[in-house]
């Protein structure tokens, strides 16, 4: 088939090409973390496969609830570097634990500064973003 034949979303999805190979995640600091976790529910499965909900609220709350029936709540800041730290009241004895947080597409990849990748509360397995 020649270009000239083919249909147009072949010929949308050539041009798109490159777009899309060099689409990378991106490193969410600072303010670019407000605002993507603003209005959006962060979900996913924990290591022992419970589905879970974690909400960054205004104001540095943080809740996290999941289908065993845990609930949390703690803090949320950002340090110097813009990365995001979280405590909760019944992880690490409410010590923070800070993230390089990076998101492609709707996955929200944590990992922690201290070495290693891991995910917040220690059992968060997979995460993605969905709308409120």
């Amino acid at each position: 088939m020649s270009l000239q034949r083919a249909p147009a979303w072949v010929l949308a999805m050539i041009a798109l090409a490159p777009a899309l190979a060099h689409a990378a995640a991106e490193q969410l600091t600072g303010d670019r973390f407000i605002e993507v976790m603003q209005d959006n529910t962060l979900s996913g499965t924990t290591a022992g496969g419970a589905a879970y909900n974690l909400y960054f609220l205004p104001g540095g709350e943080v809740t996290y609830d999941d289908a065993t029936g845990a609930r949390d709540r703690g803090r949320w800041f950002l340090d110097p570097e813009g990365d995001v730290c979280v405590s909760f009241e019944t992880v690490e004895d409410g010590a923070a634990q800070c993230y390089r947080v990076e998101i492609d597409g709707r996955t929200v990849t944590w990992k922690g500064k201290a070495g290693g990748e891991t995910g917040v509360r220690g059992d968060v397995a997979e995460s993605f973003l969905s709308p409120h």
